[in-house]
């Protein structure tokens, strides 16, 4: 499965992403253009960093469907700890935009714990509306604040 590739052997992605079907009725994974694949040919942590800033454009495009769908994104993050330690951290990102309708934001709400469950997805959650929470995601880890 497409989130076998991401957690386990050769963890190809960085970041992997879902969303609840237009009918609202089931979870499935986002199109192959939002499932994001390691770049070994650069600094693993150059590369989440890089990851980080196609997500942030990808999930603000300004486009109706990118501006109104909520996400869940799971994202491997390579980051430096204060005292200098080269780590990873998964992350489960609950993207919930500002313009998403109430309809949508409900069945993503009641879905979280099915796709976490379903995924036995251990990883850190972060609740995510806009731009600076997604911006605030690298420091914290960094920093160790983020729980």
């Amino acid at each position: 499965t497409l989130f076998d590739a991401f957690q386990k052997g050769d963890k190809i992605y960085r970041a992997v992403t879902f969303r609840v079907t237009p009918d609202n009725k089931t979870v499935v994974p986002e199109t192959e253009d939002w499932q994001m694949k390691k770049d070994n040919s650069i600094c693993q942590r150059e590369d989440t960093a890089k990851a980080m800033d196609l997500l942030a454009k990808k999930l603000l495009s300004g486009d109706l469907i990118s501006d109104t769908t909520p996400r869940w994104i799971i994202m491997n993050y390579e980051f430096l700890t204060v005292d200098g330690r080269a780590t990873d951290k998964s992350i489960f990102i609950k993207w919930v935009p500002e313009g998403a309708k109430i309809k949508p934001r409900m069945v993503f709400s009641s879905s979280t714990k099915g796709l976490i469950d379903g995924l036995k997805c251990s990883a850190t959650n972060v609740q995510a509306d806009g731009l600076d929470d997604l911006q605030e995601i690298i420091p914290k880890l960094e920093n160790g604040t983020l729980k």
